[in-house]
C-alpha cells in the first residue's frame, strides 16, 4: 500500500464515494471529504493530507478554483482538479493556479491512477519547502492594511468563514464586517473570493515568493 493522504472535495456525494473507493482500491488513504470550498480548506488545514483532489463547481460559497488558490498557496498542499466543465474560461481559470493536474468527469479509474501518482511523485520532487514569510507584514507594505485588518484577513484565508473568524480572533461578527469594508476599500475588492484572487495572485503573493527564494 502506498499509505499517501488524499482529500477528495466533490458537492456530489455519489462521485466522492467513487472516488474514494478507487483511491482506497489502490492503496491510498481517504481520511475525510469535504463538500464546500470553506469545509475543504479547514480539513486541508487540519489533516494535512499529501493531496487535494478538487471539484471546479462547489454550489454556494467559494468554487473549486478560488479554494485550491488557498490551499496551495497558504498551505502548500497540491491539488488536482476534477471536473466535467472543461468551457475555456473555467480551463484558464483553472490553469493559472499551477495546479498539478486535471481529471475528466465521468471518472475513470486507470485516469485518476495515473494522475494522482503522477501529482504525489511531482511533489515529492520539490525541494523542501521552507517557511513563508509573515504575511501579515506584507499586506501592510501592498495595501497598507493595519495589524487588525491583516489578521482578519490571515484568519479567513484559514477559514472564510466570518464567525469562525470572529470566535479565533475573540471579536464580534460586526467587528470583523467592519474590518472587512476597510479591507474591500484599500484592496479595491468587494467580496471575499475577490481579495482572496487579489492576495493569491497579485502583489502580495510575487513578494512572499521571492523573499522565500532568496532565504
Amino acid at each position: 500500500m502506498s499509505g499517501e493522504r488524499i482529500l477528495i472535495v466533490d458537492d456530489d456525494q455519489t462521485t466522492a464515494s467513487v472516488m474514494q473507493l478507487y483511491l482506497e482500491n489502490y492503496g491510498f488513504i481517504v481520511p475525510d471529504v469535504a463538500s464546500s470550498g470553506a469545509e475543504a480548506i479547514e480539513k486541508t488545514k487540519k489533516l494535512k493530507p499529501d493531496l487535494v483532489l478538487m471539484d471546479i463547481r462547489l454550489g454556494k460559497g467559494l468554487d473549486g478554483i478560488e479554494t485550491a488558490e488557498v490551499i496551495m498557496q497558504k498551505l502548500q498542499i497540491p491539488v488536482i482538479y476534477v471536473t466535467a466543465y472543461s468551457d475555456e474560461d473555467t480551463l484558464e481559470r483553472a490553469q493559472m493556479t499551477n495546479p498539478y493536474g486535471f481529471i475528466n468527469k465521468p471518472l475513470r479509474d486507470i485516469d485518476l491512477k495515473t494522475t494522482v501518482r503522477f501529482a504525489l511523485d511531482k511533489n515529492k520532487s520539490n525541494p523542501a519547502k521552507k517557511e513563508p514569510p509573515v504575511l501579515d507584514e506584507i499586506l501592510h507594505q501592498v495595501y497598507d492594511l493595519t495589524p487588525a485588518e491583516s489578521r482578519v484577513v490571515s484568519q479567513l484565508l484559514d477559514n472564510p468563514n466570518i464567525e469562525s473568524t470572529a470566535e479565533s480572533l475573540h471579536i464580534s461578527v460586526s467587528t470583523v464586517r467592519t474590518h472587512l469594508k476597510h479591507i474591500y476599500r484599500k484592496t479595491k475588492t468587494n467580496r471575499q473570493s475577490a481579495l482572496f484572487h487579489k492576495i493569491i495572485t497579485g502583489p502580495v503573493a510575487m513578494i512572499m515568493r521571492s523573499e522565500h527564494f532568496e532565504k
